[in-house]
């Protein structure tokens, strides 16, 4: 059985700094590389350092999955519309506020693929900490990072993140 690592990635306040794409009015039109805007002008901008970060974890051989709780249609048609879907293996979007049921369904797949991920190298990055306690009930040594709390940037996650698999892979 091949190993491997994965990010689990939240949308709202995370990718974009929008804090609820369900509630915005597609369809959406790109302003630039890093802004789109809704049907009523909404403008929704990507956090800056996001897509470097995951093309990192890409390259790096890390596996990354949305993990939102959102309606799928607006929150992947934002994604689409950022022309950043390709950076993500899995897209776990869900109205179900339960996110460690996304996470699961993710490692499930994969491990019908053949693919298992040990439980220390499970990563979740998400901007609320409201879904942590839950998660660490089912995946108890998964490394949570909170962006924007205490300084955390993607650079810093990344750092964080390289150095653990450094030490565990």
């Amino acid at each position: 059985m091949k190993y491997s690592w994965i990010v689990f990635f939240d949308l709202d306040g995370t990718l974009w700094d929008h804090l609820d794409v369900t509630s915005t009015n597609p369809p959406f039109r790109k302003i630039s590389d890093t802004t789109i805007s809704d049907a009523k002008g909404v403008h929704i901008t990507l956090k800056p350092g996001a897509v470097e970060f995951l093309k990192w974890v890409r390259s790096s051989g890390g596996i990354v999955s949305t993990c939102s709780w959102n309606e799928f249609d607006k929150a992947f048609d934002a994604i689409k519309t950022f022309g950043v879907e390709q950076l993500f293996d899995f897209q776990k979007i869900s109205t179900n506020p339960k996110k460690y049921l996304l996470m699961e369904e993710v490692l499930n797949e994969l491990h019908g693929r053949g693919v298992s991920i040990r439980a220390d190298s499970l990563f979740y990055i998400d901007d609320r900490d409201i879904h942590i306690s839950e998660v660490l009930k089912r995946f108890p040594e998964l490394t949570f990072f909170q962006i924007q709390k205490n300084g955390i940037t993607f650079d810093a996650i990344r750092k964080i993140i390289a150095e653990k698999l450094n030490k565990t892979l």
